[in-house]
This record gives structure tokens, C-alpha cells and sequence, in this order.
């Protein structure tokens, strides 16, 4: 073998490795798969706002998705002007005619399945994942905007396999995101930095003026909702958990279901959320997220236990029903029957239907099941006690000894 051949393999190595250590910035790195931005639906000075306050700390992996956003920006500013000409006045001046019904639980708790569930009732709006995602302007651009959006989106979620479409319930979390308000979503942008924004979590921390601008920003997009369906609608966002005392300052008559899940279960399925919604949503990525994100799933879950424990007194008799996700499971009909009831719904008959194929189409759901190292689960059962009582998990608290 002459030196020219001998050479050769030794020059391919050394390009290979060159080549590997120039495409590294670029590496897309995704927990659990892949996901549109949701900053998408933000207009130009909200976005420009949400790169300022994390420094434009961004990675190059992430660079084609913020050019994404950044060249739709000015699109959102722009639809947003042109929906407020054409129906801003009307939505202004609209009447609420029934209070909202919101569910209410901690992140992975089953907050979705039941959001769902009543969404399957015909005469029940709900905020659908485009109205969440584009906030700004889904009055104006619902139609051939939104079938090119969902084009877009995956059919399942990152974190638990959960279809996801256009037209789907959605959480309004992320509109108020989309929309410049509170929110300790924006996290998510900036993962590296740790959990900003957590005053809006339960809005007792604001200012008179903060609390106002959010309350406004809220009713903005609800009254824009129910201008749309013009039906009562049913919201949900588990941070609404902890803001009861503002949401019936806004919806004296609201009516409120609660969902319970063992804190086992939530803890390590809410860490995969976390961390797997900052994976695909973070403008800078590997997410960085793992010297925060213990503390901040133990913090996040106390303080939404405490404000709901210290505000469902607030919430008048009969507009009020607490349910567990294990007892959902297992007979869903069952325990939207006793929804309807207690909550007086109206007939349940209504909705039977819809809520069978719903069932029939979504098939048979197997949750994630998580291995807990024995101190994590000692340190779950201690600072979630309360919890545990509360809702009847004591012999999960037995059986994890």
C-alpha cells in the first residue's frame, strides 16, 4: 500500500471529526420529539420583548425556529390591527350570557381527559388550540389560516402520547403567553435561567395595577371566545387552581371542577412535562433545566394546593365538585353524570353521544409509569402530606413505605 492510500483513511477521519465538531452548535436536541414554537402567535413587541428579557441567550440549534417566529411576527401585529378594526367594538361591547365552567387541578392530574370530556357537550365552548396559540387575531384568520397551522402541529404530544389537533381543547395558559400577559409560562423560553414570572401563578404578589392589566388581558380573550362559539365555555388552565378569588371576582356565578390524581403519579409525569416542554419550546437548548426543576415542581404544587385550600370557601354552594382522576378512569360516564348533576349542566342526555364516540375514538390510554428512588418518594409523601389527606391518598402514602 503506498503513502497516498495509507493517508487517505487518516484525512477522512480527521474531516469527519472537524465536520462533527462544526455541526455541533446546530445538533437539535428534543425531549421527546419534536413541536411547533407556540411564540409564534406573539406579535412583533411582544416577541421582541420575550428575547430582551432572556438577553437573546439563544442557541444555534434553535436559531431556524426563532427566524420562524421573528418573520411572523410582524404578520400577527398586523392580522391583530385588522381583527380589532373589524370586530374590536362587538367584542368590547359583548355580553358574557353564562358564567364560565373551569377546570381546576395540578399539571397532570387529568385536568386534559376531563376538559375533553366536557368539550364533547355540544352546547359547551372551549378555547381550541389555534385560539390559544394565535391569539391575537383567530376572529379574523380561524378559516384558511387555521388548516394551514395544522399542518404544523403533531398528531401527539411530546410528553404523553395525547392527540393534539386544531381545533382540540386547549389550555388558555398559553394565549396569555401569546398576548403579553403574566404568565410563568415564559419559562419555557428561557429554561437556563430558572422559573420566572411565578408572582402570576396565583396573582396575590401583584400590584394593584399588574392584577388590573391582568384581569383585563383575561376578560379580552374570554369575551373574543365567547363572541366566536356563543355558548358558555369551559376553560382550563391548572394555574387557575390557584386564582380563585380573582376568577369569581370576574364570574361571580362560575362553576368550578376540581380533579385530585396521587401525588405519586403527578410528581414524576409533571418533571417529564417540564422538562420536555422545555426541550421544545426553549429558545436555547439543552433545556438546562435540572438545578431548578425539583424545587420548582415541589414549590409550584404547594403553592396551587394552598390558594385553592384557602379560597374554595369563596366558591357559593352548589357550584362547586371535586373528583378524582383514578375514579375518571374508571368510569368517566359516571362521574360526568354526577358533574352534570351537581354542577346543574343541564341534561346530560345532551351530551351522552358524543361522550361515548369520544371514548370509542380515544381507545384504550395507558399512562406513564415511573420508577421513584425510595428518598424522592419520602421527600413527595412529607412535603405533600396535606395533599395526601385532603383527597384521600392516604394508602398510597401505605404502600410507598
Amino acid at each position: 500500500m503506498n503513502d497516498q492510500q495509507t493517508d487517505k483513511p487518516r484525512r477522512n477521519k480527521k474531516w469527519k471529526k472537524f465536520w462533527k465538531k462544526v455541526r455541533a452548535p446546530m445538533k437539535v436536541h428534543r425531549e421527546g420529539g419534536w413541536l411547533l414554537y407556540f411564540w409564534h402567535g406573539m406579535g412583533v413587541v411582544t416577541w421582541f420583548r420575550l428575547l430582551a428579557r432572556g438577553r437573546f441567550d439563544i442557541t444555534l440549534n434553535c436559531l431556524p425556529n426563532i427566524l420562524t417566529v421573528t418573520i411572523w411576527a410582524p404578520f400577527n401585529s398586523l392580522f391583530y390591527v385588522m381583527s380589532e378594526l373589524i370586530y374590536g367594538v362587538q367584542a368590547n361591547r359583548h355580553k358574557i350570557q353564562t358564567a364560565p365552567v373551569f377546570v381546576l387541578g395540578h399539571w397532570r392530574s387529568g385536568t386534559t381527559y376531563l376538559h375533553d370530556l366536557l368539550a364533547c357537550d355540544p352546547e359547551h365552548g372551549y378555547p381550541t388550540t389555534y385560539q390559544c396559540f394565535f391569539p391575537n387575531h383567530f376572529l379574523l384568520t380561524g378559516g384558511a389560516v387555521r388548516k394551514w397551522f395544522n399542518v404544523f402541529l403533531p398528531k401527539r404530544r411530546p410528553m404523553d402520547n395525547v392527540a393534539v389537533g386544531v381545533d382540540r381543547p386547549q389550555e388558555d395558559e398559553f394565549a396569555f403567553a401569546n398576548l403579553g400577559m403574566g404568565t410563568h409560562y415564559v419559562t419555557l423560553a428561557w429554561p437556563r435561567h430558572g422559573p420566572q414570572d411565578m408572582e402570576y401563578l396565583d396573582l396575590v404578589g401583584l400590584s394593584d395595577e399588574e392584577r388590573r392589566e391582568w384581569e383585563q388581558g383575561f376578560l379580552w380573550f374570554i369575551k373574543r371566545l365567547s363572541l366566536k362559539q356563543k355558548k358558555r365555555l369551559v376553560m382550563k388552565s391548572p394555574a387557575h387552581t390557584a386564582r380563585v378569588r380573582t376568577l369569581l371576582k370576574l364570574f361571580p356565578d362560575a362553576k368550578f371542577v376540581h380533579i385530585s390524581r396521587n401525588p405519586l403519579a403527578i410528581y414524576p409525569s409533571t418533571v417529564k412535562l417540564w422538562k420536555s416542554l422545555d426541550s421544545v419550546q426553549g429558545l436555547h437548548n439543552p433545556a438546562g433545566d435540572d438545578p431548578w426543576m425539583e424545587g420548582f415542581v415541589f414549590s409550584v404544587f404547594e403553592t396551587v394546593f394552598k390558594r385553592y385550600e384557602e379560597d374554595k370557601h369563596l366558591i357559593p354552594d352548589g357550584h362547586l365538585i371535586e373528583v378524582r382522576y383514578e375514579d375518571l378512569a374508571e368510569n368517566p360516564e359516571a362521574i360526568l353524570k354526577d358533574i352534570y348533576e351537581k354542577l346543574d349542566l343541564g341534561d346530560y342526555a345532551r351530551t351522552e353521544g358524543a361522550v361515548k364516540a369520544y371514548l370509542s375514538d380515544k381507545g384504550p390510554y395507558t399512562p406513564n409509569v415511573f420508577e421513584l428512588p425510595d428518598d424522592l418518594r419520602a421527600r413527595i409523601v412529607k412535603r405533600w402530606a396535606g395533599y395526601f389527606d385532603r383527597f384521600g391518598y392516604e394508602r398510597a402514602v401505605e404502600d410507598a413505605k
